[in-house]
């Protein structure tokens, strides 16, 4: 599922909606304070801003920090200048405490060989406290590949939200069976993979970057991936990955 990047400032846009995980996204231009209007409970969720610093709900995040946010927790939004923000959501039954994830003193990994190499940032781990998130970052390296070799995770929809494009652009494959997609896609837009393999590749001018955020059964939060049968024989090299043994 692909969705363009919204040019509407100054408010909430939903992004997505599927099967109780959503994304939203908030643009402005300038200062602004305002408390979101987000109605749906039972839900836990994740805001970070992919452009300037800005405060949730009086914490103050970096560019790119994660807030995890409990169960049925509100958010208000404070930002001194231009930003972009996004907010995932997810079903959840139990309460955590709310806590912040910063990027800089996030886990990352350099994962990959010559032609799908990139580094990766978890923020929020399989080890963190959350009934279903697992989110991060990717920084790819120009004119490679990401997401590769061809993986999947059938059970545990991800999010995509793409960063560091313009004025370049990326293209994002997905592969579900007979079914063969890509898109074109620059700073803000988002690709939902809810299934199939979907390996991504940049252009040398200025690579890419994503914002990575799975929604995965509480009994199976784990980053375990199905290899595509072509590929099996790839060397991963190291990875934040587990492969499935009967990939």
């Amino acid at each position: 599922m692909f969705i363009k990047n919204s040019k509407h400032y100054d408010a909430l846009v939903q992004v997505f909606d599927y099967e109780g995980y959503s994304l939203y996204s908030y643009k402005s231009r300038s200062q602004f304070r305002k408390k979101l209007d987000l109605k749906s409970r039972g839900k836990e969720r994740l805001v970070f801003s992919l452009k300037g610093p800005i405060q949730v709900n009086g914490e103050t995040l970096a560019e790119k920090d994660m807030m995890y946010l409990g169960l049925d927790s509100d958010i208000e939004l404070n930002s001194p200048g231009e930003s972009v923000v996004f907010v995932a959501e997810t079903d959840a039954m139990t309460k955590y405490d709310s806590y912040i994830r910063k990027y800089k003193d996030a886990s990352r990994m350099k994962i990959g060989q010559p032609t799908f190499r990139r580094t990766v940032v978890v923020t929020i781990g399989e080890k963190d406290p959350a009934n279903k998130f697992i989110a991060g970052y990717v920084e790819d390296s120009l004119g490679e590949w990401s997401s590769y070799p061809p993986h999947k995770h059938d059970d545990k929809p991800e999010a995509y939200v793409y960063y560091g494009v313009n004025p370049g652009f990326a293209i994002q494959v997905v592969i579900d069976g007979e079914n063969e997609s890509a898109y074109v896609v620059h700073d803000y837009d988002t690709v939902l993979f809810p299934k199939g393999y979907h390996p991504h590749v940049n252009t040398s001018l200025t690579g890419s970057n994503y914002a990575w955020i799975i929604s995965a059964p509480p009994n199976n939060r784990n980053l375990a991936v199905d290899i595509h049968p072509a590929f099996k024989n790839v060397n991963l090299g190291p990875s934040h990955l587990s492969v499935k043994s009967d990939s």
